[in-house]
């Protein structure tokens, strides 16, 4: 007897999925562009107002200005006294927040349905301009000097911003977005309004409404905006990132752990390659079969945990690998160990199955980002204020379809073990008398 049985085929190949709901973008006369997301899954509305300025922008002593200016936002405007638009927000059982990078800065608030035009309200009133009372500027002054303590007593943080001033040595990318406490000190009501005149402006941003909008939303924003001028000035033009010719070592003493943060120049987000960095890094460190996590977390069990990410920005790249000792293994060990997984990459390529999850890994990621209309706001904010609405849907199918061959290939271009910085933060009883914060150049390349 034989037994029919249907034909084996292959599988479809994965796709990368587009922004959930109906989009629109449209321009303003002043310059303001809009992004009408219309997903009615939830009976409420996110307001995303993203600005093209950021920590990049600044001038040293103007350091901090693009974050201060974010506490700001929430300090006085015409028609909002200080503290009114966060007591505003929370009369009308919604919510807001803000941050800052190096490349944009972006504020938003999450409404239900029947009451999001008061984000417009909100926005557009600080846009024309800050009431920056000089008693406000002060006191929020010291409010980013006590966060500023704080991210220096936090070992990852501080760790952190030791490793990029010494990736990034001289040059913007290497400053904190919070700014210094000479910068900070210098900076008052003429600084900070000079500032927002100059990049605060409607061209100079991107507003998505996400959500349940109705019909006539994009008219809601016009009555809004369109009466604000335009005018911002242009985005400074940005000096050469420094290249890294060899390893550079930053020690500290600080926690009861010690922690490795390892950073190496890669490919920005614009590199047609960019795609074959996010699979390397999926390869990595995402999930408990990762290379990464396997070995050191499962296998010698001599971290706690491990991480791998990559920025995405337009200008500047690194890949950084993140992790926590578990308590008596030597460090010097773990440093070996991420610096042949880092070498294998070339020397041991990811195989078809690595590849394989790593697809998987990346497609689901982009769902979970993506599940709210929250998410899905920002995600089209953040697109539309650095590269296009396409970008990211661009990167991932290019992922997606990459063969094993065009991996190794980018591998090899990026010789991601050639060059960088290696991080340590470690407990006291672990330091070398090294100087906190020391940095040697040249020295203990993986």
């Amino acid at each position: 007897m034989s037994l029919d049985r249907p034909p084996i085929t292959a599988p479809a190949p994965l796709q990368a999925p587009d922004l959930p709901g109906e989009v629109r973008v449209e321009s303003l006369d002043n310059g303001l562009e809009v992004c009408l997301l219309h997903n009615p899954q939830a009976p409420i509305v996110t307001c995303a107002l993203w600005y093209r300025v950021g920590a990049r922008d600044e001038t040293p002593a103007e350091a901090g200005a693009a974050h201060f200016l974010e506490h700001m936002m929430f300090k006085g405007s015409a028609s909002y006294g200080p503290g009114e638009i966060d007591r505003r927000t929370q009369a009308l059982g919604g919510s807001n927040n803000a941050f800052t990078s190096h490349d944009s800065t972006a504020y938003y608030f999450n409404f239900s349905g029947d009451r999001w035009q008061e984000a417009l309200a909100i926005e557009a009133d600080r846009m024309r301009g800050l009431t920056l009372d000089p008693d406000e500027v002060d006191s929020e002054r010291q409010v980013i000097l006590e966060e500023l303590s704080m991210y220096e007593d936090e070992p990852w943080d501080a760790l952190e911003q030791q490793v990029h001033a010494a990736l990034f040595p001289g040059h913007p990318f290497g400053r904190p977005v919070i700014g210094t406490r000479e910068s900070l000190r210098g900076m008052g009501h003429d600084e900070l309004a000079s500032f927002h005149r100059r990049f605060y402006r409607p061209d100079n941003a991107v507003l998505v409404l996400a959500g349940d909008i109705p019909g006539d939303a994009l008219e809601r924003v016009a009555e809004r905006f369109a009466a604000i001028p335009g005018g911002a000035e242009a985005r400074p033009e940005l000096e050469p990132v420094p290249v890294l010719e060899a390893w550079v070592r930053v020690e500290r003493r600080a926690g009861d752990v010690a922690r490795l943060c390892l950073a190496t120049p890669a490919p920005d987000a614009h590199d047609p390659d960019y795609a074959a960095l996010r699979l390397l890094v999926a390869v990595l460190s995402s999930g408990r079969a990762s290379r990464l996590h396997r070995h050191l977390v499962e296998e010698r069990q001599s971290c706690l945990w491990v991480a791998a990410q990559v920025a995405e920005a337009p200008t500047m790249g690194f890949l950084s690998i993140a992790l926590e000792v578990v308590p008596g293994v030597e460090p010097a060990e773990v440093e070996t160990e991420v610096s042949k997984a880092l070498a294998e990459l070339v020397e041991r390529p990811p195989t078809a199955v690595e590849l394989d999850r790593a697809r998987r890994l990346l497609l689901a990621d982009w769902v979970f980002a993506h599940e709210r209309v929250h998410q899905q706001a920002l995600a089209a904010g953040f697109a539309l204020s650095l590269f296009d609405l396409g970008h990211t849907r661009r990167w991932l199918q290019r992922a997606l379809d990459m063969t094993p061959a065009e991996v190794l290939a980018a591998a090899r271009r990026f010789d991601l073990g050639r060059a960088g910085v290696i991080g340590w933060s470690l407990p006291e009883e672990e330091a070398d008398g090294e100087t906190d914060g020391a940095v040697a150049d040249g020295e203990g390349a993986p």
